[in-house]
């Protein structure tokens, strides 16, 4: 019984040392070129720190300036990277200011003078009922001192008819002119005039009616 048992524990370790062998065979095995390869490649270090080196300088001697330089690490320092500018904030345009335009205030327009003349009215025109005859106008020439002037020419016109100049007389009646019109009620003008016909005094409207008056009295005076 005992050499039974034994002979049955030799052969179950017999048949597990078998089994065991055959599955070491069956792994695959690396080529010895790679393993000697690795076995020999040096190992990696790390590359060396560059470390700033501080070169001595002799004893400067009295007279001479040493400027002392400090080593520059061989580390390359990458610029900062280009960053961009902030976009500038938008503005609003100023507001508008009034404006204060002065109105320019309206000039009256300039008078024109009136142009100077050698005799003047020496009164307004009147209508004269006494008048004895019809129809005339009349009246006298003076000069600035209020004597009367012979010769001077007198026109009397509207508009259908020009009256030819009548003369001032002299003497006793020395100044005084009378102009015949007809019975017609009709505006006149009268104005003194020069040898040519110019005007040399101003014109004096004459709303001439016979039923009114027989005549009608226009009196002049110089001016100088």
């Amino acid at each position: 019984m005992v050499l039974l048992v034994l002979a049955l524990g030799l052969y179950v370790a017999f048949t597990g040392f078998m089994s065991s062998r055959e599955a070491l065979r069956a792994q695959p095995s690396l080529p010895a070129n790679t393993r000697v390869s690795d076995a020999t490649r040096p190992p990696t270090n790390p590359p060396p720190t560059p470390t700033p080196t501080i070169p001595v300088l002799p004893t400067p001697m009295p007279g001479i300036t040493v400027t002392l330089t400090a080593a520059v690490s061989t580390a390359v320092v990458e610029p900062p990277s280009p960053t961009e500018p902030p976009a500038p904030a938008p503005t609003e345009p100023p507001p508008v200011q009034p404006t204060d335009t002065a109105t320019p205030i309206a000039q009256p327009p300039t008078p024109a003078p009136a142009p100077s003349y050698q005799f003047r009215l020496a009164g307004p025109p009147s209508a004269a009922p006494s008048y004895p005859n019809c129809c005339y106008i009349f009246g006298t020439v003076r000069d600035a001192a209020g004597n009367g002037l012979e010769g001077v020419q007198v026109q009397a016109f509207n508009e259908w008819n020009n009256l030819p100049p009548a003369l001032t007389k002299g003497g006793g009646e020395a100044g005084q002119y009378n102009i015949p019109i007809g019975n017609d009620a009709v505006t006149w003008y009268v104005v003194v005039v020069d040898a040519a016909g110019n005007h040399i005094s101003t014109q004096a409207p004459v709303p001439f009616d016979p039923n009114t008056a027989n005549g009608f009295r226009v009196d002049w005076q110089r001016t100088y």
